[in-house]
């Protein structure tokens, strides 16, 4: 650990209101890192940390983990950008494969995540400093597995001014870092690359006790410019992609400039509010041996936690979620995706009464109908039959609504429960004892998803026919 001088000016250490890192997810199902941080603005918490302590006089620390994650957060959104330009790069197959983990009792999410992460093997993204707790290395692994999303499928089966700067963790903890720019060129980032090597240089120097101060002085704002409404100094570099409201995801233009620039002009820098604040993220479907449902793992930096002495440190959390697939997205990607005929036009009831009647059925069941008439997907393996032509069969005593054929002669469909309103989806062919018959948990959403990424389904399958137990039985 190092600390240096930067600004000539009188720290503030009087302590800011706080709030528990949990607080921040107040749906979470689990949460990791238990720091008091600040109450979040919507700024990344790098940029929160530094932004903050340059306008209050407050005494900065920075861990090679928040460095590193930041930097990591951005290749994962190069990638997934850029996802089929780098296929052949990062991975050697088509589509997506699916990675799964196997858990017990005593399994946690990291060691889920470890597993996972493992099955990729990619450790640039790892957080493997000597400042590193099982926080910062989980958050290390789900920014890859958010790069890998579009290769895999996870499934768990069960004067403004800082006073000082101080550089947690060792300086090969920082060469580390500076190695690895290196191979940003790998995934496409030589443009970012050479931002953050003059960076990442100066960072290895300051570890090893000589600080630049007129480097660190530029942080946020060069001298020249403070008092501007944008920041221009060189911590704008860690971030390759801005978010607009009009236009999006755009390139960051502060990497075409030299590190020392801009100088004397706010012309060229960003607003706080155009950097992705958001965390890494990777949905992992949950197969529990009684249905199938997904959860998200969110990891990264969180918020900004401050010392006793009043040094503020941007720190890293994560999170657990519920990510249940929508139909909605999962009916775009197949209108997108696959050849598909439009909705029936709803159907008139004999009588007095002018009623027209539209699809019947669960809600997913209805979403579907009422978006598409039919639909063929991975090349006709899988076909979504019209409403018109869908019937009802027995497979023992459980009554199956036919919802699609499967190139290799079985059918897929909805097995309801009128009392409880659940589904149970099923696939079988002819003659099939509801023995033999795999139940595939309730979700249409993920049995689409599952289709559309893998093309089997087996994974999801959760007991069988014979075991469903119905609430009228």
């Amino acid at each position: 650990m190092v600390t240096f001088p930067v600004d000539d000016v009188m720290p503030v250490t009087d302590s800011l209101p706080t709030s528990r890192t949990a607080d921040l997810f107040p749906a979470a199902l689990a949460t990791g890192g238990d720091a008091q941080v600040l109450r979040p603005n919507g700024v990344h918490p790098l940029l929160h940390a530094v932004g903050k302590a340059f306008a209050e006089h407050r005494p900065l620390v920075l861990s090679p983990d928040a460095v590193w994650l930041t930097i990591a957060r951005g290749i994962s959104d190069h990638v997934k950008q850029h996802a089929e330009e780098l296929r052949p790069v990062l991975v050697g197959h088509e589509g997506k494969e699916r990675l799964t983990a196997h858990f017990g009792p005593g399994d946690t999410w990291d060691s889920l995540v470890e597993r996972l992460a493992k099955q990729i093997g990619d450790s640039i993204f790892e957080c493997d400093f000597s400042t590193s707790t099982a926080v910062e290395r989980l958050a290390g692994r789900v920014a890859m597995l958010d790069a890998y999303s579009p290769y895999f499928g996870f499934w768990m089966i069960a004067v403004c001014g800082i006073p000082s700067i101080t550089l947690t963790g060792t300086p090969d903890d920082w060469r580390r870092i500076r190695a690895r720019i290196d191979d940003l060129p790998r995934f496409g980032l030589e443009r970012w690359c050479r931002s953050l090597v003059p960076i990442t240089d100066e960072f290895v120097r300051a570890a090893e006790g000589n600080a630049d101060a007129e480097f660190w002085k530029r942080i946020y704002n060069p001298v020249d410019a403070y008092g501007g409404e944008i920041v221009t100094g060189w911590v704008t570099r860690f971030y390759p992609y801005l978010e607009y409201p009009a236009d999006g995801t755009v390139p960051n233009p502060m990497l075409d400039l030299p590190v020392g620039e801009p100088r004397d002009s706010a012309e060229h820098g960003l607003s706080t509010d155009t950097v992705p604040a958001t965390l890494s993220r990777a949905v992992i479907n949950v197969n529990d041996g009684r249905d199938v449902s997904a959860v998200a793992l969110e990891a990264g930096l969180v918020g900004v936690t401050q010392h006793e002495d009043g040094a503020l440190e941007p720190v890293a959390g994560w999170a657990l979620t519920p990510a249940p697939p929508g139909i909605e997205t999962v009916l775009d990607r197949i209108a997108a995706e696959h050849e598909c005929e439009p909705p029936e036009p709803r159907v008139r009831r004999p009588g007095p009464f002018s009623i027209y009647m539209g699809p019947q059925g669960s809600g997913e069941l209805i979403a579907l109908y009422e978006r598409l008439g039919a639909a063929s997907l991975r090349g006709g393996a899988w076909r979504i039959r019209p409403d018109s032509a869908r019937e009802h069969v027995k497979v023992g005593r459980y009554q199956v609504d036919v919802v699609f054929d499967l190139a290799d002669g079985r059918c897929a469909g909805e097995v309801a429960d009128f009392r409880t309103g659940l589904s149970h989806w099923v696939v079988f062919g002819p003659g099939d004892r509801p023995e033999e018959v795999p139940v595939l948990g309730g979700s249409l959403a993920m049995l689409l998803e599952s289709v559309l990424d893998h093309g089997d389904v087996a994974h999801l399958e959760t007991m069988k026919l014979s075991e469903l137990r119905l609430s009228y039985d």
